[in-house]
């Protein structure tokens, strides 16, 4: 469903008062005059939505300056040029100030003298505030340095151990020691996907955390990335307005470190591709930090975040060992959505009846395509005319408890990353990837073979952004396929290995002892065809190059091996891994 200007207008409008509503938590008193403000937002009556801008700021002096933020804005959009500049002037006096924005919508006063003299103000006191947060961020720095050359001088001081199979189950126990200095809830830390680009994030440490005891790993994934620029430095006092308080606590309760990652509108987690291995490249740089449970990293989000969750999902689930969900658009954005793949995992979603994101029959629909292909997909619905913000928002007692089911859902599942059976598709061999097989060249010029079939669903129900209890006669397709695609059936069974391909080019297989015995000849068969018979043995160098950069401690492969599909020939990670190789048309 396409969104007009005008529509995008609105949504901008809403997630500037979503976000200031959430900031703080509003008080049984203001609530109803919260619940008017937001109606008569929705009916553009900006004088009404004004006076009870200004009664909300009366009932919860906590959130006054939050509310004369909203009175601002209504006054901007009610053309009230001395009302808007007053309540606007009020909000840079207090210390809401550096995270108060003044969207277009206030474009109309920009020559007015009094207005220039106010966005002055902000300018400087934005600059102000950032300068005192990068001062107040250096000792993080230092200790998120301190902590990965740590691990950096462990790995390098390894023994090196005189076989592959004692240097695996050397790494396998590795673990490296650290001297833990800040034990507080919130941590701050960096991440760079290229050299000039870094990011943000805020981890969260459980209650009591023991560096000798291995937790779980949470990722947060925010909404709205259209509308996020680049930050300095993480926000911890923000947290659980801009992440969700459900979401924030309830990881801490639940004995999880929890990382919470800051996207832009380019570099995010769902469209465009530029940003997608932000989360990948953060989760393994908390692995080289904290002691981490590799079989249970788990990715969750809200809005935008869920369509994130989901895309790991589709596209490269292989540090993953569930996936879920809140207000979700199950949609790959950049590509094919192939639907097929979320077999290798599972997602537990949850939606609502009045949600302009994606209709509550679009996730009954999706959810019955799901069922048919073996997908274990859980949607579970939250009725009572509830909008796409309220589950972010609401203090209900009976949602902290579809939040905790959700938590409790999720980290029951653990990582198989040695599965006997795999069915991976992509049009993009970046994400060509799951667990031990990997497409690493498409070749869709060839036929496609008849069970590669592409799955779709008509999504109907969409309602209006602004006033949600209106339909909308409009309907759409689930996914959409801006390119061809390549997919693998792939299977073992002790030491053989068989796969089935349709446009695919070539294939890396990776291998562990946890899957063959290495002691054995390892059997391929590509389409029918025996392609390779023969050992596959321990590449010690290999396996460092793995492990350093992975941590990962489960999925620890100790050899690949290549497969040209046409070119009919193979090839392993190492010299001398393997005494011959095998040429065969296939």
């Amino acid at each position: 469903m396409k969104i007009s200007p005008n529509q995008s207008a609105w949504l901008r409008l809403l997630l500037f008062i979503l976000s200031s509503l959430s900031s703080q938590i509003a008080s049984a008193q203001s609530r109803p005059a919260v619940d008017s403000m937001g109606a008569n937002m929705g009916r553009q009556n900006w004088k009404a939505a004004f006076h009870w801008a200004l009664k909300a700021a009366e009932s919860d002096s906590a959130d006054r300056y939050w509310r004369y933020l909203n009175a601002a804005h209504f006054a901007s959009l009610d053309k009230n040029a001395d009302m808007a500049i007053k309540y606007a002037g009020l909000v840079l006096d207090s210390d809401i100030a550096p995270k108060a924005a003044f969207g277009k919508d206030f474009d109309w006063l920009r020559d007015d003298p009094r207005w220039k003299q106010l966005m002055k103000k902000k300018e400087q006191v934005v600059e102000d505030f950032r300068q005192k947060r990068i001062q107040e961020s250096l000792p993080f720095r230092f200790y998120q340095k301190r902590l990965l050359d740590e691990t950096k001088q462990q790995l390098a001081a390894l023994p090196r151990e005189s076989s592959g199979r004692a240097l695996y189950q050397t790494l396998k126990a590795m673990y490296p020691a650290h001297n833990y200095t800040r034990h507080d809830r919130y941590q701050y830390a960096w991440v760079k996907l290229a050299d000039s680009l870094e990011f943000p994030y805020l981890i969260q440490l459980p209650k009591g955390f023991d560096a000798a005891k291995n937790y779980p790993l949470v990722v947060i994934l925010h909404g709205a990335v259209a509308y996020q620029t680049m930050r300095d430095v993480a926000d911890s006092s923000a947290a659980t307005g801009f992440f969700g308080h459900n979401f924030v606590n309830l990881a801490y309760e639940a004995g999880t470190i929890a990382v919470f990652p800051y996207s832009t509108k380019r570099y995010n987690w769902m469209m465009p591709d530029d940003g997608f291995g932000l989360v990948p490249t953060l989760i393994r740089e908390v692995k080289h930090m904290y002691p981490i449970d590799d079989s249970r990293v788990y990715v969750t989000g809200y809005s935008n975040g869920a369509t994130g969750a989901f895309s790991y999902l589709m596209k490269q689930p292989g540090l993953f060992a569930g996936f879920s969900g809140v207000n979700n658009r199950p949609q790959v954005r950049t590509g094919g959505t192939f639907l097929k793949n979320a077999a290798n995992r599972s997602f537990y979603n949850v939606a609502t009846d009045y949600d302009y994101y994606y209709p509550i029959e679009g996730h009954r629909t999706f959810t019955a395509l799901a069922k048919t292909l073996g997908i274990n997909w859980q949607n579970i619905e939250i009725t009572g005319k509830r909008n796409h913000s309220y589950l972010l928002s609401t203090r209900d007692s009976t949602i902290r408890q579809m939040y905790q089911r959700l938590f409790a859902d999720m980290l029951s599942k653990k990582r198989n990353p040695f599965q006997p059976n795999l069915y991976w598709e992509c049009d993009d061999i970046k994400n060509g990837r799951c667990d031990w097989l990997e497409i690493n060249e498409l070749d869709t010029l060839t036929a496609k073979s008849s069970w590669q079939v592409s799955v779709n669903a008509t999504i109907e129900g969409w309602r209006q952004t602004m006033n949600p209890s209106v339909l909308l006669d409009s309907t759409s397709q689930a996914f959409h396929f801006p390119r061809q695609s390549g997919a693998v059936k792939a299977k073992y069974s002790g030491n053989t290995f068989d796969l089935t391909t349709s446009r695919v080019g070539k294939i890396t297989l990776y291998f562990s002892p946890e899957m063959v015995d290495l002691n054995k000849p390892v059997s391929v068969i590509i389409n029918g065809k025996q392609i390779y018979h023969g050992p596959v043995r321990y590449d010690r160098t290999f396996l460092m190059s793995e492990f350093e950069k992975e941590m990962d401690h489960q999925a620890l492969w100790v050899n690949k091996m290549t497969f040209w599909v046409n070119r009919l020939s193979s090839s392993t990670s190492g010299q001398n891994s393997v005494r011959k190789r095998t040429r065969q048309k296939l």
